[in-house]
C-alpha cells in the first residue's frame, strides 16, 4: 500500500474510533442525567436528600428516616394537587381570553416563553441576558402592596 492510502485509513479510523467513544460517552451522561431527573419526582428524593444535610447519627437514622419520609409524601400530594389546580388555572384564563384577543396576539401569547424556559438557569441577581444585575430586594426594602379593594390605609 502506498504511504497516502496508510495515512488515509489511519486518519479514518481515528475518526471512526473518536465517534464511538464519543457516542458512549454521551449515552452514559444521559441515561445518568435521565435516572436523575426521574429520581426528583420521586418522594424518598427529598427526604435522601435532607437526610444527607442532617448526617443524624446511627441512633437517630431511623426516627428520623421515617419523619422525613412521612413528610415527603405529603409535600408529593401536594405538589400534584397544586400543579392540577395550576394546569385548570391556565385553561381557564386562556378560556377567558380567547374570545378578546386578536390572532395576532394569541399568536404572541404561544409563542412567549414558557415560565421553565424564561427563568431556566437564573440566580437571584441575575438579568434575563444572564449578566448580573442588582441584587433581589429583600423583605424590607419592597415596596407595600397595595391595599384591597374597598380598604383604606391610615
Amino acid at each position: 500500500m502506498k504511504i497516502e492510502t496508510k495515512t488515509y485509513v489511519i486518519i479514518m479510523l481515528t475518526l471512526v474510533i473518536g465517534m464511538i467513544i464519543g457516542a458512549l460517552i454521551t449515552g452514559t451522561v444521559v441515561r445518568h442525567r435521565v435516572r436523575r431527573f426521574m429520581s426528583l419526582g420521586h418522594p424518598n428524593h427529598l427526604a435522601d436528600r435532607i437526610e444527607n444535610i442532617i448526617e443524624p447519627t446511627a441512633s437517630q437514622r431511623d426516627t428520623v428516616h421515617q419523619i422525613l419520609i412521612e413528610h415527603a409524601q405529603q409535600f408529593h400530594e401536594i405538589h400534584g394537587r397544586f400543579e392540577i389546580q395550576l394546569l385548570a388555572l391556565k385553561d381557564s384564563l386562556k378560556k377567558d381570553l380567547d374570545p378578546i384577543l386578536t390572532e395576532e396576539q394569541k399568536e404572541r401569547l404561544e409563542r412567549a416563553p414558557k415560565p421553565s424556559e424564561h427563568f431556566r438557569d437564573r440566580r437571584p441577581g441575575q438579568r434575563k441576558d444572564g449578566r448580573p444585575g442588582a441584587p433581589p430586594p429583600t423583605g424590607e426594602e419592597r415596596p407595600p402592596l397595595p391595599p384591597p379593594p374597598g380598604e383604606d390605609r391610615p
